[in-house]
């Protein structure tokens, strides 16, 4: 009965560890992008974005040359830089990050 117990207790903390990583804070992320020169850059840095694990809500404005999306908080700024990089020959800045309330 006792290896019992310990099996349970193991998987209920490993449960809870797993819960606790999936419900990190989410924040609104404002970028800078330079380099785009078409409403084409906009699609491809969205597309980019969006694949992050933890990033959701993309916008990218090629007028504006900014980015707002919401991400995790354990999502780095150097994470999202790359991830604007990938997406063609551009620079993202992360300028603002703000908790959702």
């Amino acid at each position: 009965m006792k290896k019992r117990n310990i099996w349970v207790v193991t998987l209920v903390a490993l449960l809870l560890l797993v819960a606790l990583g999936a419900w990190a804070a989410e924040q609104e992320v404002e970028m800078e992008i330079s380099g785009m020169t078409c409403s084409f850059c906009a699609l491809a840095i969205r597309k980019s974005l969006s694949a992050v694990k933890g990033v959701g809500d993309v916008k990218v404005s090629y007028k504006e040359k900014k980015a707002r999306f919401t991400a995790d908080e354990t999502i780095s700024n150097d994470a999202l830089m790359e991830a604007v990089k990938k997406a063609g020959s551009y620079r993202g800045k992360v300028v603002k990050r703000k908790p959702i309330p």
